[in-house]
């Protein structure tokens, strides 16, 4: 009985040393074929990346395009805005010294001792403000500087150059 016992021992341990050599190329064959089976799908997920970035790529380029455009419409439409509004600050300038003077010498037999006052110190207020621009001129500045210093239109510090322009050409024919 105990060479039975033996004997089924050496049956049992060659069994399994069998079974992990037949488990050992089962495990071969598994392991290449999941190998290659993570080696494909890496190629794709890498494959599909790259057209992701592409996709990414395109996209980013497209939009940057559209913004440059709506830029440049954009920078048109403020150019334009901004010269009708010198525009209309010149016009206003001009339609205001137009109606000044006339209003004056209308009005300068008619008006009474406080309404003369009152236009004095307009006067006054006018010079002064002429007489600051001119100040400002001497130092070197533009005429943009000036306007904005002043708190008047580019149009204004125009037609206050111009009158000037003109009153010196009179007063040197003469």
């Amino acid at each position: 009985m105990d060479v039975v016992y033996l004997i089924l021992i050496g049956v049992g341990f060659v069994c399994i040393l069998i079974s992990f050599f037949i488990k050992g190329k089962q495990t071969n064959e598994s392991d290449s074929f999941e190998l290659t089976r993570r080696t494909a799908d890496k190629a794709e997920v890498d494959k599909k990346w790259q057209l992701l970035g592409k996709q990414i790529k395109q996209d980013k380029d497209y939009l940057f395009s559209q913004i440059e455009i709506v830029q440049g419409e954009l920078l048109g439409e403020i150019h334009v805005l901004r010269k009708r509004i010198e525009q209309l600050e010149s016009q206003e300038v001009s339609a205001k010294a137009l109606q000044a003077p006339t209003i004056d010498v209308l009005d300068s037999p008619l008006m009474n001792n406080e309404t003369q006052q009152m236009n004095e110190v307009d006067m006054l207020a006018l010079r002064e403000r002429y007489r600051r621009v001119f100040e400002l001129h001497r130092e070197g500045l533009s005429l943009d500087e000036i306007a904005k210093r002043m708190g008047a239109g580019r149009g204004e510090i125009d037609l206050i150059f111009a009158l000037a322009a003109r009153k010196e050409r009179g007063t040197a024919d003469a």
